[in-house]
């Protein structure tokens, strides 16, 4: 049975389409992003720049009394690991990753 996944817009307009695409789940990483550093590295083995995505399932603030948001950062594969971009307001973040690979 074939799976994917495809999203549509508010006017109905499809704008993911991956319907053709299996992956495979590779696991799970965790990491801290301190309160001013704009980007991360996170060792993943297996993970490649080209066939694989992550995606942030988790972020738990590590400053008091501020949340933590995964829509905060972006993360994005490369070869030996994947890169955690804050999109987002400095504070000290704990991050949960899954990685995937592309059938």
């Amino acid at each position: 049975m074939p799976a994917g996944l495809q999203c549509w817009d508010a006017t109905g307009k499809m704008v993911v389409d991956i319907g053709d695409y299996n992956t495979r789940y590779l696991g799970r990483a965790s990491a801290s992003i301190d309160t001013n550093a704009a980007q991360l590295f996170v060792p993943f083995s297996g993970s490649t720049l080209i066939g694989c995505f992550a995606v942030i399932v988790g972020a738990q603030s590590n400053t008091p009394g501020l949340g933590a948001d995964s829509y905060e950062f972006a993360a994005r594969c490369l070869n030996g690991g994947v890169q955690v971009i804050r999109v987002g307001g400095p504070k000290s973040v704990t991050l949960t990753l899954d990685v995937y690979a592309f059938i």
